[in-house]
């Protein structure tokens, strides 16, 4: 009885322990393309401008209808008949270039929703990326402050041994008790921020897991791949220089649209039918016809006018915006890079000084030992070890943001999730 009881405590504490799942950056990128439920909205939009654009092009297809009527009437002095028709008929739009627009402008729509969904990746890695380093230097963090915490009991058991002996004063020794209880609350801190990075993780990926993320990377100074004399390369790949390019050539459609709004339409139609007094009529009939309209004034006598100096003024506004656009991105993107290299550069000291803080601490421990170095002097080393720690670990961290920052701006994105979609599609 004794063993089964045992077997149930294991097998329950089996199922309710909280295992964390080791996912590398790729494996969010990846993970986000399966699952993420606002990438796969996207594409549902994405699907959706495709057969608008489908069903534009229908402008110009043939139309057919088939159709068959029972009619019954009478009057005061005549005797109630019936009569049946049973008939078909085709129309066939020649020329209309109100219809040629639509469906330009249709597919340029569809272009611009290609476009959007390309930006939403890039968004959606630099969102994922950030959340995952933001995870990852959160453990970091907890790291150093576990050293920290190390560091802050061993002092205080020496200065408590060294006060019980009366080489200490009361007040270092409750100096360096007090510092190992703000390490140990630090450590806490450190590891409740590991929670809310993990939450913000999975939030990014768009996935509802319990168990939870353990972020693995290589704690090192990253490098990009970036030529600053490519930067015309790099503006021409952004989705926003892209849908400006598309406005602009919708913009145009439409003047031109604007501008021929007196074209003539012509269209062809035909018809075949059968008519009579039964279900199954016998005489025949039929037409053919050509109809031709052209709109003078249909819309107002200075409609046409103020209309084209409408659409060119905002095809002129588009164009300028373009170009304003161009230039804040060839500054953002020339910024970012000279951020990024500030902070690499940054962090590399840092670790020189982290080194040699560490080497001095070291020296200083020695020191104190011997009784050649006082509580304090070594206390403000301490601190400059700990303070270099957690800068390191900021600035590298600074070094990743800085990086995806400037991906985002050169246009990385999510590579996987094309494939994906032509693989789905």
């Amino acid at each position: 009885m004794k063993n089964i009881v045992k077997i149930l405590i294991l097998i329950v504490s089996f199922y309710s322990y909280s295992y964390s799942i080791e996912m590398t950056p790729d494996d969010c990128l990846k993970l986000a393309v399966s699952s993420n439920p606002t990438l796969k909205s996207k594409l549902n939009d994405l699907e959706s401008a495709k057969y608008s654009y489908f069903s534009s092009i229908n402008a110009y297809l043939p139309k057919i209808s088939v159709s068959h009527a029972f009619t019954r009437s009478g009057g005061e002095d005549r005797e109630p008949s019936s009569s049946f028709s049973l008939s078909a008929a085709l129309s066939q739009n020649i020329f209309d270039y109100n219809s040629i627009y639509s469906i330009r402008s249709s597919k340029i729509n569809y272009e611009i929703a290609q476009i959007n969904y390309t930006a939403y990746l890039i968004e959606l890695r630099k969102e994922i990326l950030t959340a995952f380093y933001n995870l990852f230097f959160s453990q970091e963090v907890v790291k150093v402050n576990e050293k920290i915490v190390e560091i802050r009991k061993s002092n205080a058991e020496l200065i408590n041994l060294k006060y019980q002996s009366g080489f200490e004063s009361k007040g270092d020794m409750l100096y360096a008790k007090a510092q190992y209880e703000m390490a140990k609350l630090n450590l806490e801190k450190a590891k409740r921020q590991v929670e809310l990075s993990i939450n913000n993780l999975k939030s990014a990926i768009g996935v509802g897991i319990k168990d939870d993320i353990y972020a693995k990377a290589k704690l090192e100074i990253p490098e990009i791949d970036f030529d600053i004399n490519k930067i015309d390369d790099y503006v021409k790949d952004n989705p926003q220089y892209k849908t400006y390019e598309k406005n602009i050539t919708l913009a145009n459609e439409k003047l031109k649209n604007g501008e021929n709004d007196w074209f003539p339409k012509l269209s062809f139609s035909a018809s075949t039918g059968l008519s009579g007094k039964n279900e199954f009529p016998d005489n025949s009939n039929w037409s053919l016809g050509l109809s031709l309209s052209l709109p003078i004034f249909s819309s107002g006598i200075t409609y046409r006018k103020n209309n084209v100096r409408n659409l060119k003024e905002a095809l002129n506004s588009t164009t300028e915006n373009m170009k304003s656009f161009i230039i804040s991105l060839k500054s953002g993107i020339r910024n970012s890079y000279i951020d990024f290299l500030n902070s690499k550069d940054t962090a590399s000291t840092y670790r020189v000084l982290l080194e040699a803080n560490e080497e001095r601490y070291n020296e200083a421990m020695i020191k104190y030992m011997a009784g050649k170095m006082s509580y304090i002097d070594l206390e403000n080393i301490e601190q400059n070890l700990i303070d270099s720690r957690q800068n390191y670990t900021d600035y590298i961290k600074n070094v990743y943001i800085k990086k995806i920052n400037l991906e985002n701006l050169i246009s990385v994105g999510i590579e996987e999730s094309h494939k994906t979609y032509t693989e789905a599609k």
